[in-house]
């Protein structure tokens, strides 16, 4: 049975759930500066600020540490790994590419005080290899027992986010994730969900939710098409219900991507403006969380 992990508690108050956004709602391009980010959050009512850690050597982590503190913030982190970081790649020197790539993630969230790392850790985003996806699942399992034992060096939860079938073939629903993390077998590897990837892949999101019990250590909170929660048909008081069934005990954080602008609006497919001024759509975001789902 998976036990919660004791170096670092997912929250601190045992009454609610600290409220999140993650930071790229503001970005165009994946290298943008995060640093001004943290304020926009702080500003539209959020606790938590999420981290893309795309290129985790470059991020000036004691700076972004210290904004955080001065706006009265915590971090959550997330990656994807792409075709070069393949941690399922026949390749070895690709899977080490991989591992080397979770290391300094998971360095990074360290850094940033962040209780989770987040996101496609297992397998590469929107890739779909011929090859046999029982031999991948394999490999993926070797893989991450070795970034287990990173995660927990560093004391930070290391996540596996199911996907939908258009973004990923090897993780798509809580059944596949509790199979990947049972033959891991660490306490410090935990499920990601999505309410966005959920509403494709799950029969019944809340019984999904249910299902994922104890596995689940972080929750991304956006509507069906990947507008603000609140808007489409998400059923958010179902969501918020099964979410209290389990105990859950992390982060409800904001991955929202509504502009179709430079190359984040291009990777996530966005072709058409789906919120209007975006510190207007972050604070509608705060108050829909706090009232509808925390």
């Amino acid at each position: 049975m998976l036990k919660r992990p004791v170096g670092k508690s997912l929250m601190d108050s045992p009454v609610s759930n600290p409220i999140g956004i993650h930071l790229s709602l503001w970005q165009e391009s994946w290298d943008e500066d995060l640093l001004p980010l943290i304020g926009r959050a702080a500003r539209a009512g959020f606790e938590v600020a999420e981290f893309p850690l795309l290129q985790p050597a470059e991020l000036d982590y004691a700076t972004l540490l210290a904004e955080l503190k001065s706006q009265g913030m915590r971090a959550s982190c997330g990656t994807g790994l792409n075709p070069s970081l393949d941690v399922t790649h026949p390749d070895s020197s690709i899977r080490e590419a991989g591992l080397q790539h979770l290391r300094s993630c998971l360095e990074g969230a360290a850094r940033l005080e962040s209780p989770v790392l987040g996101g496609v850790t297992y397998a590469a985003w929107g890739v779909f290899p011929e090859e046999d996806r029982a031999t991948r699942f394999e490999r993926c399992v070797q893989s991450m027992k070795q970034a287990a034992q990173i995660a927990e060096g560093h004391q930070v939860i290391l996540c596996v986010e199911p996907l939908n079938r258009f973004e990923g073939d090897l993780i798509n629903t809580v059944d596949q994730g509790r199979q990947l993390i049972d033959a891991v077998g660490s306490d410090w590897v935990r499920l990601h969900l999505d309410t966005f990837h959920l509403n494709i892949e799950a029969d019944d999101i809340a019984q999904e939710i249910r299902v994922a019990g104890d596995y689940l250590a972080h929750m991304h909170c956006v509507a069906n098409n990947r507008k603000v929660p609140g808007q489409g048909h998400i059923p958010w008081s179902e969501v918020k219900m099964a979410l209290r069934q389990i105990s859950y005990a992390g982060y409800f954080v904001a991955e929202c991507f509504v502009s179709p602008r430079g190359q984040v609006g291009h990777d996530l497919f966005i072709w058409r403006e789906l919120a209007g001024d975006l510190d207007q759509a972050a604070a509608q975001i705060a108050r829909f969380l706090l009232e509808e789902v925390q």
